[in-house]
């Protein structure tokens, strides 16, 4: 960045090389986040209908366990909804690394949003710290403000989490909507 605002590498600040490396950092994860969700849905595409109904399986097996914890649910209700496919659970790998292979397979298919995050993180620290070491006071203040404004939006659809009874009042008001924005 100092090459771009004209300095000299003599004339480079700590500030600026820390924003070069937040700037980079921020791409690179950026860039990889973009890279890996493509690659993810793809994945998801390619899936046989078998590994679908056994992938939507899996998903409801999980959800209904996950109910069954937060609301101290006893019994087990197969008419909650929607029926669920009959599905084995794979066999456990037999051999160590073979089932580490199998993590680091399902950790690269869902690392995107974490990468995203990062890269975000990354640029935004970088742009803030390039605004305080380098603008007038106004600048930071604006920029640290507009932050500070956005940043709540991406935060709260990460708070909403599985609550059912906020799930459905969101659901009730986004169709209240009706898709205008």
């Amino acid at each position: 960045m100092g090459i771009t605002l004209g300095f000299t590498h003599e004339e480079e600040t700590p500030a600026l090389r820390a924003v070069n490396a937040l700037f980079l950092c921020g791409l690179i994860f950026s860039l990889m986040s973009a890279f890996l969700a493509f690659l993810t849905a793809r994945w998801l595409q390619r899936l046989t209908p078998e590994e679908r109904a056994f992938l939507e399986a899996a998903f409801e097996r999980h959800h209904r366990n996950d109910i069954e914890l937060t609301e101290n649910a006893t019994t087990r209700d197969p008419e909650r909804g929607l029926s669920v496919p009959s599905f084995t659970t794979p066999t456990p790998a037999p051999h160590l690394l073979l089932r580490l292979l199998h993590v680091y397979f399902a950790v690269s298919l869902y690392v995107p949003m974490s990468l995203l995050v990062l890269g975000v993180a990354c640029m935004l620290s970088g742009l803030l710290v390039y605004a305080w070491a380098e603008h007038a006071l106004v600048v930071a203040l604006t920029l640290t403000g507009a932050c500070a404004a956005v940043l709540p939006f991406p935060l709260g659809v990460f708070l909403i989490r599985k609550r059912r009874a906020t799930r459905m009042a969101i659901i009730d008001l986004l169709s209240r909507r009706k898709g205008d924005w």
